[in-house]
């Protein structure tokens, strides 16, 4: 299972907050603490994208079945598809705006803005940080015309 998670490249906090079980959930399974039928392995599986009943065949010394992208389920939150760098640094701010731009070769960049700091209460200092972003907006759209 961690030859997996490390794959997907997942940490053990990540795979519990897929799941929807604890870190120490994790921990134990990974552990080869799994006895029994726990009521977690199947949201576990499914946030490993193994197909259902995968732990059974781990416990009997046989490989999970991994299932292949467009089998995956549908209701996945789009945001586990990302890259776990970017989940990372968007989690925990305040978004400030997007832009999604088309580049040449069928490529389209999206942009999301994140407030890193509390928004500034004093008018000038808001209006400085909306302009700064609308120059690369600016600098992000005039890719577009390349």
């Amino acid at each position: 299972m961690a030859t997996r998670r490390v794959r997907l490249g997942l940490r053990q906090r990540d795979l519990a907050a897929a799941a929807g079980v604890s870190e120490t959930t994790i921990r134990n399974i990974e552990a080869g603490r799994i006895g029994g039928r726990p009521t977690k392995w199947p949201l576990v599986e499914q946030a490993l994208r193994w197909a259902p009943g995968s732990f059974e065949a781990l416990r009997e010394g046989r490989q999970p079945l991994e299932i292949s992208g467009h089998d995956a389920p549908e209701d996945e939150e789009w945001t586990m598809r990302l890259p776990t760098r970017i989940r990372e640094e968007i989690t925990g701010y305040e978004l400030f705006d997007s832009a999604v731009v088309d580049v040449s070769g069928g490529l389209r960049l999206i942009v999301l803005a994140v407030e890193t700091e509390a928004p500034p209460h004093d008018r000038t200092a808001r209006r400085l940080r909306i302009q700064r972003w609308e120059d690369v907006r600016s600098r992000l759209n005039s890719l577009s015309d390349h």
